[in-house]
């Protein structure tokens, strides 16, 4: 009984010696397989001593020989330094080889490394192009990111319809970010009926999670509450979603400061806030200052300036600022007095005021 256990023990003892040996000798008369298989035992320590750089040499010559899971187990070791110098490009190499052959994984860090610019150059078309392919699978993070390039416009044209699309994919999974970007598409009012409710419901995860995002939709939630405390609770969400990034946040809190909604009125704030807004605010920004630099409301009168801003919303087609500057112009205010610019502006503004242009601003 005892020769039989001592002779069990021999055997269970040496088997995986021999069955290595075995190994090591298919991997190096080349057997592919035998090579990735061997890497996985030096680099777990079962089989061998674990040996990390030895389980590079094999998983980088089986990569060499077209072994996918070799390729990304490679770039995993060049990405992350083990038993080597952290090398980007190298993992970058190999990732895209095993992503071209269909590597899931791969694909999805491909996309990520494109993005970021990560051992490659930064390109946000081939990562868009690569974020889809792993979004058409309903990967998570994948849906998320086709509705972020939807939803600002980044390498295909603005679509909000487009990113509710890819985010409720993300949300379905219970993405938490995409939550609360689907909640903003909600609150943004830029192509999606308002729907406040909905995006209370989504934003409440998200603002648990402190979510940059969160913060404007909750702060556009409270505008949208009755009473003084909601609307100070608005300016207080939007200033700290400006503080974390948050640019759309910037027109709001613009308005909140001229108009003395939810924090005193300060118009001077508002106004350099309005200065940095992107040209898509011209149309009402524009005229807002213009009456306000022109009537010297809390600022003083400063001709140059409401000359400046008229012009912006009246290129912006604001029929207001349009008739404002061919009065301007027509006596003279803060200019030459010059009939035929007058003439110009209010031809404008009755091009805009014709049934014809109002329905095609429609």
């Amino acid at each position: 009984m005892k020769r039989t256990l001592v002779f069990l023990t021999i055997i269970l003892f040496f088997s995986p010696l021999v069955f290595s040996q075995n190994l090591e000798q298919k991997a190096k008369i080349g057997n592919v397989q035998a090579m990735y298989d061997l890497a996985k035992e030096y680099y777990s320590g079962i089989g061998h001593l674990q040996n990390k750089a030895n389980a590079l040499t094999w998983f980088e010559r089986a990569a060499n020989k077209n072994h996918i899971e070799s390729m990304y187990s490679t770039a995993q070791m060049y990405d992350k330094g083990e038993s080597t110098k952290v090398d980007l490009r190298k993992a970058f190499n190999y990732y895209i080889l095993a992503a071209e052959k269909g590597h899931f994984a791969s694909q999805l860090i491909v996309a990520q490394k494109l993005e970021k610019g990560e051992g490659i150059a930064k390109s946000d078309s081939r990562a868009y192009l690569w974020y889809r392919v792993c979004a058409e699978r309903e990967e998570q993070i994948a849906c998320r990111k086709l509705g972020d390039y939807f939803k600002e416009g980044k390498i295909v044209p603005k679509d909000h319809t487009q990113a509710k699309f890819w985010y409720e994919k993300a949300v379905e999974k219970n993405d938490i970010e995409a939550k609360a970007s689907l909640a903003y598409l909600y609150v943004a009012d830029e192509g999606l009926a308002p729907n406040i409710e909905k995006a209370k419901e989504l934003n409440k995860e998200p603002l648990l999670k402190l979510i940059p995002t969160s913060f404007f939709v909750e702060g556009m939630v409270n505008k949208y509450e009755v009473g003084e405390a909601k609307k100070k609770a608005a300016f207080e969400n939007l200033l700290k979603s400006k503080q974390l990034g948050i640019d759309k946040a910037n027109y709001y809190l613009a308005m909140m400061y001229y108009n003395g909604e939810g924090t005193p009125r300060n118009i001077s704030q508002a106004f350099k806030i309005m200065e940095t807004l992107p040209s898509v605010y011209d149309y009402e920004v524009g005229y807002i200052m213009g009456n306000a630099y022109r009537n010297g409301e809390d600022i003083g009168v400063d001709e140059t300036k409401a000359i400046e801003n008229y012009k912006k919303s009246a290129n912006a087609d604001n029929l207001e600022s349009c008739r404002a500057l061919a009065e301007i112009y027509k006596i003279g205010w803060g200019v030459k007095r010059n009939i035929k610019e007058s003439r110009l502006w209010e031809h404008k503004a009755l091009m805009l005021e014709s049934p014809t242009s109002k329905d095609k601003k429609k």
